[in-house]
């Protein structure tokens, strides 16, 4: 039996083998980059559908002191222009103010006749020493003004207290008419509510024309004292005498503006034009100052929110505009980017795919095209 033995290859056939290995390498080199670069576009998706929201001013409306809210004006979802009434509060504490504002000047009128009738007695035992028949005449010019300076207050305060309850009886008006056309309340209610209300502003007519002839009285009073002269001897103490109550005659005018103004901070009103985003108190519930009761977002959304993986971010370098569509793929026009958040945030919970988990990503701001909804979903792609 013979041996087998391999023969040994030819230096021709291997130089040719090295040759054709050195001529496939740059090939193999290029498949495998363009296999890479294929893998990598797999892993990083290109920038197509970015969940956005429509982002609007939301304006929250608070107790500005400790009362009950007797009135809430209107209801969830309602549009509402700037400074209308949505709610007031008790009044109560107000009227009480205005009662205990009345009482004083009684006294204050009181402490004046009072005044009044000792100078006056004074004067008479010293009328023929000093002459003072002028003066006399001078007290009876003076406490004619300030008898219609206080008989102007009194209606001024009554006039207040009035427009208080105006103001109550018409927000109260409003609320039944709203309930009658809901079928809630009935037609009595609401007769009642509007007699009411006539009676009442028929009640500040007649108070805002007697104001007025007080305030004529006021006028024709300083005129005849401007016009009078009076002696030194008998000016002199009366001016000195009043001088106390005169001031505190002003203190409380200031009181019962003061006290205008408190009322007018009890009809809480809406701060800007939108609708009612949430009611976070009842009627009859007891408000703490600084308690949230209502809500108003603007109906103009003025800037959209979005946000893109950390995988997308360096897609938006070059990108100066998105697309804005509605989840229905209903287009709204380009939104230019404003800016892009320097890190990843949290998404809200409407932006997320779930909302149980959280999701974390770059946060774009885009201006709003105008045709948004407040709070709407949307979706960006690149501008073609």
């Amino acid at each position: 039996m013979s041996d087998f033995r391999p023969s040994a290859p030819r230096p021709g056939l291997l130089r040719r083998h090295r040759h054709l290995a050195s001529g496939a390498l740059p090939l193999l080199v290029w498949g495998g980059a363009v296999f890479a670069l294929f893998c990598l576009a797999e892993v990083t998706p290109a920038l197509q559908r970015v969940p956005a929201m429509a982002d609007a001013t939301c304006s929250t409306v608070v107790a500005p002191a400790e009362a009950r809210i007797t009135t809430i004006a209107v209801q969830l979802h309602q549009f509402v222009e700037q400074d209308q009434v949505l709610a007031r509060l008790d009044d109560r504490d107000v009227r009480l103010r205005l009662t205990q504002a009345g009482y004083e000047l009684e006294r204050l009128r009181a402490d004046m006749a009072r005044v009044q009738a000792d100078l006056e007695r004074d004067a008479k035992a010293t009328a023929d020493a000093h002459g003072l028949d002028t003066a006399v005449e001078h007290r009876r010019l003076s406490s004619a003004l300030e008898t219609a300076q206080l008989g102007a207050v009194a209606v001024r305060a009554e006039l207040e207290e009035s427009r208080i309850r105006l103001q109550g009886a018409a927000v109260e008006s409003e609320r039944l008419a709203m309930l009658a056309k809901q079928g809630i309340a009935n037609d009595t209610e609401l007769v009642r509510a509007n007699t009411e209300r006539d009676a009442l502003k028929k009640r500040l007519d007649e108070l805002t024309a007697l104001y007025d002839e007080h305030r004529g009285r006021i006028a024709t009073a300083k005129q005849r004292l401007a016009e009078f002269t009076p002696t030194v001897a008998g000016a002199l103490p009366i001016d000195t005498a009043l001088a106390p109550l005169r001031w505190r005659l002003k203190e409380q005018e200031t009181q019962v503006d003061r006290i205008a103004l408190d009322a007018q901070a009890l009809d809480l009103k809406s701060p800007i034009r939108g609708h009612i985003a949430s009611i976070d108190s009842r009627a009859g519930e007891w408000a703490v100052a600084g308690r949230k009761l209502l809500t108003v977002v603007d109906a103009t959304p003025r800037r959209l929110v979005a946000y893109v993986p950390d995988g997308q971010r360096d897609q938006l370098d070059h990108i100066k505009t998105l697309q804005v569509r509605r989840l229905d793929s209903s287009a709204l026009g380009d939104a230019t980017i404003l800016s892009i958040s320097p890190s990843v945030v949290l998404l809200p919970e409407r932006l997320r795919r779930d909302p149980r988990r959280e999701e974390w990503g770059y946060e774009i701001v885009l201006a709003a095209t105008g045709a948004e909804h407040p709070g709407e979903r949307l979706i960006l792609s690149p501008a073609r």
